[in-house]
């Protein structure tokens, strides 16, 4: 899917036509009667107050709300772009000898979809918002340095940090993680190493997915992601704080508090990162969250689904939200 796609009476008539000869004479007979009392129906309505339809305020333009918020009030959690595909690792793959037909159309889809991000990349930085650099080089190193600030922050309880460098949603996420914890303990967290794996082609963090697109009925704004593979070696353990007889943790006795030995694992992470322009004006990278890898079944989505125009897959869509599907 390309990057640079914009995310997108009559009157009732009564049919009671039998009797209508015996309903018209006997409207006549009684024509002098019904005049009369319309007549001092009418009289008595003219000293009523009359009902009358209040025209609406028109409602601001997107545009225009967009203009009037300040920065804290701008959206950060608009979602993970539609048809992203995220490359699973090659031990989940389809076999080529038992799936071949699945097999090859998740290799075509990575290849079509690396060629498209590409081509919308180059369109977003170079021709809807003129000048704007590719930051090609800076993905890597920013995906590492929020990485490890991120769940840093979440050991330590950081909540300031977290909505910092975080959307509103993982932010949200993880300060009600940190909110549910027990007063008395205390998470650690160590980043031992990054895994050199041919999954990152020997480099432990892997981009697989950069795309970005205009945001619709807003001039000059958009969204960039990118959908990094991360794997690491990484200890993580909790420490019990001595309480006295209260039960308030004794902030002086936590040095000489025995923790239970750290569990070391390694792990692989689809971290998602975040740049927002609103008009004009770029914002810090943030990370959004993390995604999961396309799998088979993904293929039935109208995202990813082969032989549709881009009019089918909108339709499709659309039925998808509403619950037809």
């Amino acid at each position: 899917m390309a990057s640079s796609s914009r995310l997108p009476v009559g009157s009732l008539l009564s049919a009671a036509r039998p009797g209508f000869h015996s309903v018209t004479i006997a409207a006549q007979t009684c024509q002098c009667r019904s005049f009369s009392r319309s007549s001092i129906a009418e009289r008595a309505m003219r000293g009523m107050p009359q009902t009358m339809s209040v025209k609406q305020p028109a409602q601001p333009s997107m545009k225009t709300r967009g203009k009037e918020m300040s920065k804290s009030e701008m959206p950060q959690d608009l979602g993970l772009l539609p048809g992203t595909f995220v490359r699973p690792l090659w031990r989940d793959m389809p076999s080529i000898f038992q799936l071949p037909r699945e097999r090859m159309q998740l290799e075509w889809l990575w290849i079509k979809q690396a060629f498209q991000n590409f081509l919308g990349i180059l369109a977003y930085s170079k021709w809807l918002n003129k000048g704007l650099p590719l930051r090609l080089r800076e993905r890597r190193q920013v995906a590492c340095e929020l990485y490890e600030r991120m769940y840093t922050a979440y050991a330590e309880g950081d909540v300031a940090t977290l909505r910092k460098i975080c959307c509103t949603g993982l932010a949200n996420s993880l300060t009600s993680r940190i909110t549910n914890r027990p007063k008395d303990e205390r998470v650690t967290w160590t980043l031992n190493k990054y895994n050199r794996t041919p999954a990152t082609f020997l480099t432990g963090v892997r981009v697989l997915a950069d795309r970005a697109t205009q945001i619709p009925e807003i001039p000059k704004s958009g969204v960039r992601q990118v959908v990094l593979r991360i794997t690491s070696r990484q200890s993580t353990g909790k420490v019990k704080l001595p309480t006295n007889k209260r039960g308030v943790v004794d902030e002086t006795a936590v040095e000489a508090q025995d923790a239970a030995p750290a569990k070391q694992r390694d792990c692989t992470e689809y971290i998602v990162l975040q740049k927002l322009m609103w008009f004009g004006e770029e914002q810090e990278w943030r990370i959004w969250g993390h995604a999961t890898p396309t799998t088979v079944e993904d293929l039935e989505s109208p995202f990813f689904a082969p032989g549709l125009s881009l009019s089918d897959r909108m339709e499709a869509m659309k039925a998808m939200m509403e619950g037809k599907r």
